[in-house]
């Protein structure tokens, strides 16, 4: 596919972004594979593994599976699409416009959790397609399959089963789709095995930072952030498409009662509004407690962005086609500008700061500046740490630096989160749960060490759990003659060790 070839050289020819921090952390999880991990299950950490061992210890070999991923999102697109309207050219419109999303283009290239999780949730629905519309009822046990393993990957894929629990409802399904649909879900539920007993293993630590995320524990209501989500998910799916999902919505709401005796056409639209909707509408009344993230309801995008392409395939047939065409044209516009823009977006310093903005205001607007400057802060690292000695720590003052600074200093050794042993602690991850990497071992005392921070002065109790210290000049990330951020070092000696907070402190 065109975008799959794009993003290929993308990432192989002068690449000018390096791994985001979640996708470093999940590549360190690889290196010790597990059967879950501290807020994920194993499958993005499997799929890097394997990304790796074909393609190699590269970025392009951590993000290249997420391209096969999206490509394969893509075809289940396709074919979903295909089997719910019988259209080949209705399936290839809904499958360009799924291309013209932001987040699908940001989806197509990035190797996160929802790369794997998404490609389940878009097979688990057109199995299901399978199962209700085709009456291939093996292909509940694809449901299951589906679902299961994007579980392993993120845990909201079970959440698809309140979508077809809602379509259920609103055609007033027959028992016999509700025996089936119960029993593709128990069979789901299998594959929580492994990550439930990781957490009676682990003190359900994974269980709780869940609940934290979600706002289930210490939630604090807000008014103002389900605007904000609202907001950015605009943005997120892009503007056009988003009102042409809210047209496709409407439209479907006002068809008359849909029953399971309806023609397929109605039951298919039915059908793709209650897979999507329901995530859609969870995740916004999440944001009332927590802070939503933008991909957070990037799965009910994929049933309605081929709603929106059904919905203007009618329109097309109409009187209404001439009052929306524009926004058709101006969806393929924004959606090919969106992928010139969200490859680099340093371009638009140089016009910035010829119109007269200062440096500090230009550097915003580079979206993607917390992806430069690892690479070249991993070499800097690596001399500092051959300086120190073979045996000098190299601590980071973040969990995703930590990760980062793991992939990218020669030789990719072990490095450590410091900041779950500040004074004012972070919080766990899953460096706080491997032994090697917990700093109070005694084996580690007397070495020196480098650290690496973001801003500020050197963390408490850092000064105090060495015998000296000294700053080093720091390393700033310029673009365009543009400092967008600056990384601060220090020489460490004579490690005395460290305890985290809730241990004691100290040192």
């Amino acid at each position: 596919m065109l975008v799959s070839a794009v993003n290929v050289a993308y990432l192989t020819i002068n690449c000018p972004i390096d791994l985001s921090g979640d996708e470093a952390q999940y590549w360190d999880w690889s290196r010790r594979l597990d059967y879950s991990y501290y807020s994920k299950g194993p499958a993005v950490a499997f799929v890097i593994r394997a990304g790796a061992a074909v393609f190699g210890e590269t970025m392009p070999g951590v993000r290249l599976p997420a391209i096969l991923l999206f490509a394969a999102t893509l075809a289940g697109i396709y074919s979903l699409t295909l089997v719910l309207f019988r259209s080949d050219r209705l399936a290839l419109g809904a499958t360009g416009l799924a291309c013209l999303s932001p987040i699908m283009i940001y989806l197509s290239a990035a190797m996160t959790i929802d790369a794997p999780m998404i490609a389940c949730w878009t097979f688990a629905t057109l199995f299901a397609a399978a199962a209700l519309f085709r009456d291939r009822s093996w292909a509940w046990g694809g449901v299951s399959a589906a679902i299961g393993v994007g579980f392993l990957a993120k845990y909201s894929a079970l959440l698809w089963f309140v979508g077809l629990l809602a379509y259920f409802v609103c055609m007033r399904a027959p028992i016999r789709l509700w025996a089936r649909g119960a029993a593709a879900a128990v069979g789901a539920l299998v594959f929580t095995t492994p990550v439930i007993v990781w957490n009676i293993n682990h003190g359900w630590v994974g269980a709780r930072h869940v609940a934290k995320q979600t706002g289930a524990e210490e939630g604090r209501f807000s008014l103002l952030r389900p605007v904000e989500m609202l907001g950015t998910q605009v943005g997120v799916v892009g503007p056009t498409i988003a009102a042409v999902i809210i047209a496709a919505v409407v439209w479907v709401i006002r068809r008359r009662r849909v029953s399971s005796q309806s023609p397929p056409d109605k039951l298919a639209e039915l059908f793709l509004l209650c897979i999507g909707a329901p995530f859609f509408i969870l995740t916004w009344v999440v944001s009332f407690f927590a802070k939503v993230q933008a991909n957070w309801p990037a799965p009910a995008y994929i049933t309605l962005i081929i709603l929106a392409a059904a919905f203007v395939g009618e329109l097309r047939r109409g009187a209404n086609w001439k009052r929306w065409r524009g926004w058709v044209y101006a969806t393929i516009i924004i959606g090919i500008g969106a992928h010139v823009v969200m490859r680099d977006t340093s371009f638009l310093i140089p016009p910035a700061r010829a119109l007269g903005l200062s440096d500090k205001h230009a550097s915003r607007l580079d979206a993607l500046a917390e992806l430069r400057g690892w690479e070249e802060l991993g070499r800097r690292v690596g001399e500092e740490q051959v300086r120190l000695g073979p045996d000098a720590l190299i601590l980071c003052d973040h969990y995703q630096q930590t990760a980062l600074m793991a992939f990218y200093v020669p030789h990719r050794p072990r490095t450590f989160h410091a900041g779950t042993y500040f004074t004012n602690a972070q919080r766990m991850n899953q460096y706080s749960l491997w032994p090697d990497m917990d700093l109070s071992r005694p084996e580690l005392r007397g070495r020196n060490a480098i650290y690496v921070g973001k801003g500020g002065p050197l963390p408490d109790p850092l000064p105090l759990a060495f015998e000296r210290y000294e700053k080093l000049p720091e390393v700033p990330v310029q673009v365009h003659g543009v400092t967008v951020a600056t990384f601060k070092l220090w020489r460490l000696y004579g490690f005395k060790g460290l305890h985290r907070p809730e241990e004691g402190g100290g040192f």
